[in-house]
């Protein structure tokens, strides 16, 4: 009975050492699959051949507490959109929910121009074990053009 107990005393205190990990881990998870859903919205507003701002705009929305939309550049075909997006994990202890920051950037180019089918490749600028953002920490500037809510 006394090594039971102590191997459930043993196994409780692991699994809440490792609380915080498991909740980080599920929402870089959640937030991964965010940046998967808004590529695919992307390239669905890039389906007519064109992405403009308003489109990125409302696929990426600015918000808090991570920023969204940071920025835009457009390199011939190429619309790459930066931008912060937020994950959400379980809570922890005395937590509802534990959130993560990541910064993403979206290659977007759209069909036409020699090209096909409107290609898109997202690429995770954040470290996991950076304290911010890419997006803060590499100081990215603001898009030029501000979107409007």
């Amino acid at each position: 009975m006394l090594v039971l107990l102590l191997v459930c005393t043993v196994g409780l205190g692991i699994w809440a050492v490792t609380a915080d990990d498991r909740a980080e881990s599920q929402a870089r998870a959640d937030m991964r699959s965010d940046a998967e859903t808004r590529q695919e919205k992307l390239v669905g507003a890039a389906a007519d051949g064109v992405l403009d701002d308003s489109e990125i705009a409302r696929v990426l929305p600015r918000g808090k507490p991570a920023q969204g939309l940071v920025r835009v550049e457009r390199h011939g075909p190429d619309v790459i959109v930066t931008a912060e997006l937020l994950g959400v994990g379980p809570g922890v202890f005395l937590t509802r929910e534990t959130l993560v920051n990541g910064c993403f950037t979206f290659t977007i180019t759209p069909h036409g121009r020699g090209h096909r089918m409107t290609e898109a490749t997202t690429k995770e600028l954040a470290v996991e074990n950076e304290p911010q953002s890419a997006c803060t920490t590499a100081r990215v500037p603001s898009p030029s053009a501000s979107p409007s809510h």
